[in-house]
Order: C-alpha cells, then sequence, then structure tokens
C-alpha cells in the first residue's frame, strides 16, 4: 500500500463550537459530596472551569497558536496519522520523535518546540539541536479515523517506525512519556538498529498504575517503607480510571463523547492528581488555556471513545520477545540491539523510583529532579528540555 504525506491546518467548524457552548451553557451539575478532591472533582470547581470554558475559552485563538507549526497528514498503510515536523536550522540536528500519552495529546509538546529546535535562543548550552517530529496515536488528536484493528503499541510503534521511514529519517531519536514510553520501549525492540537514543520519563504515579509495587519489602529503609505505603495509597484511590478503560472502555466513551462536563471532569480530574504536589489546583501547575486546548481537541474530535480504544489495547496487548523459533533446528531467542537510553523522574522520591524500577533493567542514564510530575512537558518543560540536550550530547 502507498503511503503520502500532505500538508493539515486545523479548522474546526463554527457549527462544533457553537453546539459545544450550548451543551455547556445547559448542563446539568450533581449536588456535591464535598468541597475538596477526595471523592472527585468538586462541583464548585468544575462549574467555574466549564464557564470559563464557555464564555472565555477561545478555540479559534488556540487553533491560529497550533496553525503556527507545519502539521501534516500522511497516510501509513491507510491509517491517518497526524503530525508536526519543525526542523531545526542546524543542519547536523537529531531527527526527535515525541510521543505523548493519555489522556494527552501532541499538545502536550508545543512548549518544548523551542528549546529543542533553537537550544542558543533559549539559554541553553548545547550542542546539539533537533528536528522534532510529534505525532498523534491512532485514535489521538488528528489521527482519524481508526481503523477497526487493534491499536497495541507494537502496531503503533511499527506505523511510527514507518512514518520516519518516508520522512526519510533512517536514524532518529524518541523520547516517550506516559503511553508514548512504552510505545518508545517497542521502538526499542522493533526498530532499535534505526535508533541514536531513547529518553522517557516516569513518575511514582505511573509505577502504581502499572502494579509494580514490592511485596518484599525487607531490601528497603524504614524511609522507602514509608513511601511505599503512601504509593499503595495513591495505588487504591486514584488508579480505578485505568481499570475501567482496560475493560470497560466502550460504557465510559459514552459519557465522554455526549457530555463536555463529563470529559472536562474527568480530564482535569488527571490534571490535580497528575501536577507536582506542591501546586494547589491544577491550573497552577498549567496554564488553564494550555489545558482546555487539549481537551477541546478531545471533545471536537470524539477522542474520548477512540483513546480509549486505544488504551485497551496497549493494555491488554500480549507478546513474548523470547519466544522460540517454529523451526526446530534454530529455537534461537530473538533480542533487540542495544540502544542508548535515559529515564528522568519528575516530582521527586527519585531514588526511590530507581530502585523498584531497577528489575526493568536499568538505563544508560537517570536523572531525577523535584519539579513537575506527570506532565513535565508542560510544568516545567525548561528542565525537561535541558536533561534531553544532556543525554543527547553524550551520544550524538
Amino acid at each position: 500500500m502507498n503511503n503520502s504525506i500532505s500538508p493539515f491546518t486545523i479548522n474546526i467548524p463554527q457549527e462544533e463550537i457553537d453546539d459545544l457552548n450550548h451543551r455547556l451553557a445547559v448542563s446539568r451539575f450533581p449536588a456535591g459530596k464535598t468541597n475538596d478532591w477526595k471523592c472527585g472533582v468538586p462541583v464548585s470547581y468544575l462549574q467555574k472551569i466549564a464557564t470559563y470554558w464557555q464564555t472565555q475559552f477561545n478555540w479559534k485563538m488556540q487553533e491560529a497558536w497550533l496553525n503556527q507549526y507545519p502539521q501534516y497528514m500522511a497516510n501509513i498503510n491507510g491509517q491517518p496519522i497526524h503530525f508536526l515536523h519543525i526542523q531545526s536550522e542546524d543542519p547536523n540536528a537529531i531527527p526527535l520523535m515525541l510521543i505523548h500519552g493519555y489522556p494527552s495529546s501532541y499538545v502536550e509538546f508545543i512548549k518544548l518546540i523551542d528549546p529543542l529546535t533553537n537550544p542558543s535562543a533559549n539559554d541553553i548550552r548545547s550542542t546539539v539541536s533537533f528536528h522534532l517530529i510529534i505525532p498523534s496515536i491512532p485514535g489521538f488528536g488528528f489521527s482519524l479515523p481508526v481503523s477497526d484493528q487493534n491499536w497495541d503499541l507494537i502496531k503503533i510503534a511499527s506505523v511510527f517506525a514507518e512514518l520516519m521511514t518516508v520522512l526519510g529519517y533512517d536514524k532518529f531519536a524518541v523520547h516517550g512519556t506516559d503511553m508514548g514510553a512504552g510505545i518508545t520501549g517497542m521502538l526499542s525492540a522493533i526498530a532499535g538498529y534505526r535508533l541514536l537514543g531513547t529518553y522517557v520519563n516516569t513518575d511514582y504515579t505511573a509505577v502504581t498504575g502499572m502494579g509494580m509495587l514490592p511485596q518484599d519489602l525487607q531490601s528497603f529503609s524504614d524511609e522507602e517503607k514509608k513511601q511505599i505505603a503512601g504509593f499503595r495509597d495513591y495505588e487504591k484511590f486514584e488508579t480505578a480510571y485505568l481499570k475501567i478503560l482496560s475493560t470497560k472502555p466502550q460504557t465510559l466513551a459514552f459519557a465522554l463523547t455526549d457530555s463536555p462536563v463529563g470529559l472536562l471532569s474527568w480530564i482535569m480530574e488527571k490534571y490535580k492528581t497528575w501536577t507536582n504536589a506542591g501546586k494547589q489546583l491544577p491550573e497552577d501547575a498549567i496554564e488553564l488555556d494550555l489545558m482546555l486546548t487539549n481537551i477541546s481537541m478531545y471533545w471536537l474530535n470524539k477522542l474520548g471513545a477512540s483513546s480509549a480504544y486505544t488504551l485497551y489495547d496497549g493494555m491488554n496487548m500480549s507478546f513474548d520477545w523470547n519466544a522460540q523459533s517454529s523451526d526446530a533446528n534454530t529455537q534461537q531467542s530473538w533480542a533487540p540491539p542495544k540502544v542508548p537510553s535515559a529515564m528522568a523522574a519528575f516530582g521527586g522520591h527519585g531514588a526511590l523510583l530507581k530502585k523498584l524500577l531497577g528489575p526493568l533493567g536499568n538505563p544508560d542514564r537517570w536523572s531525577s529532579f523535584e519539579e513537575g510530575l506527570h506532565f513535565p512537558a508542560m510544568e516545567c518543560p525548561e528542565v525537561l528540555a535541558k536533561d534531553i540536550h544532556t543525554f543527547f550530547e553524550g551520544v550524538a
């Protein structure tokens, strides 16, 4: 099947925006049980944000802001893949793919564009710069429609590797976060010979969400045991969303597709629990308009369903890299080539996270920061950009 690329410009019809505003205006809100976040998003808080979304947020202004960056639509084996492609003026720049997660989109990386493509203009002393390729995962952003096939992490990684081939990048680097970190790992496995290096970020919420807390605590200090106990509380009270999405995504998809307030509540809760603990409200960590730009994209493109299905496929994928060959005479295990790797932990607990993740294999470079948490590209982009530069200076 032929692959093709064409320029793309966002242009949401005004009637879609009017429909959103009408739905927000006539939304029904439940009675509030508490005025804090213990039971979920406080009613009074969501009413305030919904009113701002309806009366003050300007999608067309955000649309124009997003359209200043070169965007394209690729057809890869029949699947539309939306992506940004921003080239540095440095002829020796490293091609770097940035892969987002859930419930996010390529918008998550907008603040990284300037410091990665033009470090000197952003007070970053670095010998490297980057050409950026920022795709939308199938089912996210403008990578629609999604075919009826399963979109697990391996399949997504294969499509992204093919996208880089179509763009003419034989060798490239990858940065991934959340679901994008998993896709980065799959790229290391299926296209490792092409990768200059991989860089992923993590935090304690990712560790708890993936059920990686140890049962045997004998090797941990008293302070580490206390921190792990806190992680277990988080796992108990904050990971129900993942259990729903990995088992019954379609049931939730109706509310996320039909109710903008339902969608707003669902994603704003993640912004609250997945941003730095030192920030009282989500908008203290990330600009409100930036969060609403991402949420508006989910609403306008009906991503509540498609993104949930993609996450479902990723959480239910099965594979065995060490499966024996069907040829009884060879029976050799396949192993991917070694790729230079870096991992950065945000939001504290760096030493403990490194210890917890150790059984998975240690990266070539580990770093940890008190700033940010699950969305460092939006919370502390300068910190993340500098660390990406530092790592790739060592492998370029």
